[in-house]
């Protein structure tokens, strides 16, 4: 999955690029904490592993995207009291937060039958 994370990684980074060249810090800004969940999952997926040979094992991982969405969960909450308006704020916060939820979820589902947990 860490491909795929990468993948989803670039978008949003590209995403905010954009806001960020069309002056819209905000948005920008409200766009990076959607990265954390995918970093988390390359960098204990493939980074740790694989380039520095470093053995982590999958509740390590789990912790680590658990770790993640609480962390963008508050950075969340921290961009989004910079919105104006109350009802963009409470959808960009819902959604968001319903994105790295569900990511986490099948990140992890993933994770317990790549070990055998879940047949």
């Amino acid at each position: 999955m860490a491909m795929e994370c990468s993948f989803i990684m670039v978008i949003f980074i590209l995403m905010a690029a954009v806001f960020f060249r069309k002056k819209r810090k905000i948005w920008a800004l409200a766009t990076l904490p959607l990265t954390l969940v995918p970093f988390m999952e390359v960098l204990f997926d493939f980074v740790i592993p694989d380039l520095l040979s470093i053995p982590v094992g999958p509740f390590v991982r789990m912790i680590a995207l658990l770790v993640a969405v609480i962390v963008s969960c508050v950075w969340i909450g921290c961009v989004s009291m910079s919105m104006k308006s109350r009802k963009r704020r409470v959808t960009y916060i819902g959604i968001t937060n319903v994105f790295n939820l569900a990511l986490a979820i099948i990140l992890i589902y993933y994770i317990l039958i790549e070990i055998g947990y879940w047949a």
